[in-house]
């Protein structure tokens, strides 16, 4: 009788923990002229259906054999060089782009960031910098945990970031169900398909187990899912080519670094 107790406990906290998803395709067409693929969905938990159930995430998904990630520095406080992401993302040349990695109150990075070679920060520690982003040599981009990182892939930007959503094509244990806010974050299929995206508000356990689900962009199964900073640090620009307009939200505050999608150095 007490492994039963025990049994159905253990099955009712895996439903309680475990949420089903309704996942929708809404992509709009894509246009000829752009190299980049946009995709949107919107999500809910099987069941709810309170007015704010519907949630919505976009994707913006690259080559890597033919672009890669590039780091901007927005400055520190009070010299910011951008009024806003739009604009960071025209000057420095990118198609799309979003908000980077956390930062502290002094408006100095949270961990490593190098930028165009530059390096502000020191490499760290800690949930919030388990990953870091990067391209080796304007060429090749990654998304790799922490200790995977190390001299031999010669950055000229990077960002180090976290927590870690997915890994394996599975949801990372232990992530948060509290606070549900608006995110960002940046995906890789395993081979040559790399992608940042925009959520609505989710909690990060939620957002890990929609990146991870059957039916999210099913063309690209999610290998690995990393997190930027979120709520009020959320944005994301895509430029659609010529035959649609661009994707543009932006950050509601000032963030300390943005981070780009750029065709990939030619060697």
């Amino acid at each position: 009788m007490k492994f039963l107790t025990l049994l159905f406990f253990s099955v009712f906290s895996a439903t309680l923990t475990c949420a089903d998803w309704k996942v929708t395709d809404n992509s709009p067409a894509q246009s000829s002229d752009s190299p980049l693929i946009y995709e949107r969905f919107t999500v809910s938990e099987v069941g709810d259906t309170s007015f704010f159930a519907s949630k919505r995430i976009d994707l913006v998904w690259f080559d890597a054999k033919k672009h890669t990630f590039k780091v901007i520095d927005n400055g520190p406080a009070g010299a910011t060089t951008f009024p806003n992401l739009a604009t960071a993302m025209t000057t420095h040349g990118c198609l799309a782009g979003c908000n980077g990695g956390f930062f502290l109150k002094d408006h100095s990075p949270s961990g490593l960031m190098i930028a165009g070679g530059e390096s502000t920060g020191r490499f760290g520690r800690g949930g919030l910098l388990s990953g870091v982003i990067l391209s080796s040599g304007n060429v090749n981009p990654y998304v790799l945990r922490r200790a995977e990182y190390g001299p031999k892939y010669k950055p000229t930007d990077l960002i180090q970031t976290g927590p870690f959503l997915v890994d394996q094509g599975k949801p990372v244990a232990g992530l948060s169900k509290e606070n549900a806010r608006r995110r960002t974050f940046v995906l890789h299929d395993g081979e040559n398909g790399f992608a940042i995206g925009l959520s609505d508000a989710l909690t990060l356990a939620q957002l890990a187990e929609v990146l991870a689900h059957k039916a999210f962009s099913p063309a690209r199964k999610i290998h690995r899912g990393l997190n930027l900073d979120g709520g009020t640090s959320s944005g994301l620009y895509i430029n659609r080519g010529e035959s649609y307009p661009a994707i543009h939200v932006e950050p509601f505050k000032t963030v300390r670094n943005f981070l780009g999608i750029v065709p990939r150095v030619v060697k």
